[in-house]
């Protein structure tokens, strides 16, 4: 892959619309889709998570498919921005590891990074994140709605919350299965390719993907 050139990273600008998913605004913000997040076909979604994160095709397509259904409201054909997104309580969910919570009766949640969500994150894990560690972070967060006094996630948004965080071990991990605490503040904090990213040699399949959210699910149960 390439993160010069066409590919250089150019933050966005104005008018441009970017996700709660870093995965996606690091896609656009390297312009492997539409850098304005606007637009955006399934087809090339599809073909940049299955080339630049190397997923699986079943495995991108499951991920792009519930996306356009949950929260495309237009022409489908015509594609989808970013910010769609962030629909509250679609895929999107409260307790991200680095974006506040939606506001009370908010349609929408925010897509920009609370830095000092990242700070405490990283501050917490100086030496990174291995599976334990993301599983950890994972609960604390969901802890903080109880302690807010905020509705529990559901059963959906926990599978969501253990997926995201699962694809962040599968992509990012180095050869000691860890995600390096500057790793994650170049992807989640500036939405960039960390410069020690390469593309994995190994195909992230669909069983893979679960396999490693289940994981992180009896992690988070045995805190509990």
């Amino acid at each position: 892959m390439s993160s010069h050139g066409q590919h250089a990273f150019i933050a966005p600008g104005q008018g441009d619309v970017r996700s709660p998913c870093p995965a996606l605004n690091t896609l656009a913000n390297h312009g492997y889709i539409n850098r304005s997040g606007k637009g955006i076909s399934a087809s090339s979604l599809i073909d940049s998570l299955t080339t630049i994160y190397h997923l699986s095709s079943p495995l991108a397509t499951t991920l792009v498919a519930g996306g356009f259904l949950s929260c495309c409201t237009g022409d489908i054909g015509e594609g989808i921005s970013l910010d769609a997104l962030a629909a509250h309580n679609k895929i999107e969910h409260d307790a991200s590891l680095v974006h506040d919570d939606a506001l009370p009766g908010a349609k929408f949640a925010p897509t920009q990074v609370n830095q000092t969500l990242v700070n405490k994150l990283l501050d917490t894990y100086p030496d990174g994140l291995g599976i334990n560690d993301l599983a950890e972070a994972r609960w604390s967060r969901e802890m903080m709605l109880l302690q807010e006094k905020k509705p529990k996630l559901n059963v959906v948004h926990e599978e969501i919350g253990h997926g995201e965080v699962a694809l962040t071990w599968l992509l990012m991990k180095d050869n000691t299965n860890v995600v390096k605490a500057k790793t994650l503040r170049q992807w989640y904090g500036v939405e960039t390719f960390p410069e020690t990213y390469v593309i994995p040699t190994e195909e992230i399949s669909l069983e893979m993907a679960r396999t490693v959210s289940a994981e992180i699910g009896r992690i988070m149960k045995r805190h509990s």
